[in-house]
């Protein structure tokens, strides 16, 4: 299962921030005023991100989780002690979080395998909107989006890094429920999702937002959804809770609803 999944990750991971290259979309004004400060389009590079900035926390959340995986998944692959891979992931992570996320009992294969997705972060969702809830010289607050699927609900995210011998870890990560109406996604939100999302195959190389639309099967609210021309593939994302349908697999999905 490790195994495999890291294949996953290899591929989704690269659709990260080599993203941000990619020109945005016309601005729109980000509807969720109770996250303060946050990004709305793709950074030309982390490296002009200064340290504490919303671009510069999406690179360091992407890092954690890319990293993190990256190491479980060649550890494992080796059959090492956690132990040793424990040394390796607090390069990452506090012992705190390690502890808390029950990351000992879940590679040691005593836990849910949907424990992978324990520090998971979407290169698409947080670059279409992450904020800076709280910083101060030793500790940052971020508030991210995870967008709904066929599982799961959308909600968001609240993690904390925290500044350890010149560095800064992940130490919590909390879930906060999504408030009524939803995101309220903007269309150049959208628009830097769907460059960057792990839902269009193969990434897209042009994204055009075409309309707005009712898609018949989903109820109310969450029935419209944004239009997009992926390369010549029609793909649907709701501004409500960022769930994503294409063209070709808009039959198969609506039927599990």
């Amino acid at each position: 299962m490790m195994k495999s999944f890291a294949r996953f990750l290899g591929v989704f991971f690269a659709l990260g921030i080599a993203g941000c290259s990619q020109q945005p979309a016309a601005p729109d004004t980000a509807s969720s005023s109770e996250v303060g400060e946050a990004i709305g389009t793709p950074a030309v590079a982390a490296s002009a991100s200064p340290e504490g900035s919303p671009q510069w926390a999406a690179d360091r959340l992407l890092e954690i989780s890319n990293q993190s995986y990256q190491r479980l998944a060649g550890a494992k692959s080796q059959e090492l002690p956690f132990e040793s891979v424990r040394e390796e992931v607090r390069l990452f992570m506090t012992d705190r979080f390690i502890d808390e996320e029950q990351l000992e009992q879940y590679y040691k294969g005593g836990v849910d395998p949907t424990r992978l997705y324990l520090f998971h972060y979407d290169p698409g969702a947080l670059l279409a909107r992450t904020a800076i809830q709280e910083r101060t010289e030793s500790r940052i607050v971020v508030k991210t989006m995870w967008f709904a699927n066929d599982l799961n609900s959308g909600y968001y995210e609240i993690s904390t890094l925290v500044k350890r011998g010149g560095g800064w870890l992940l130490d919590e990560k909390r879930r906060e429920e999504m408030p009524e109406g939803g995101f309220g996604l903007t269309i150049s939100e959208a628009t830097v999702y769907m460059k960057n999302s792990p839902e269009v195959e193969p990434p897209a190389k042009s994204v055009r937002y075409v309309g707005t639309k009712n898609l018949e099967g989903f109820a109310g609210v969450y029935g419209q959804f944004y239009e997009f021309d992926c390369d010549g593939s029609a793909y649907y994302f709701s501004p409500v809770d960022g769930y994503v349908v294409s063209e070709s697999g808009r039959v198969a999905r609506m039927q599990s609803y």
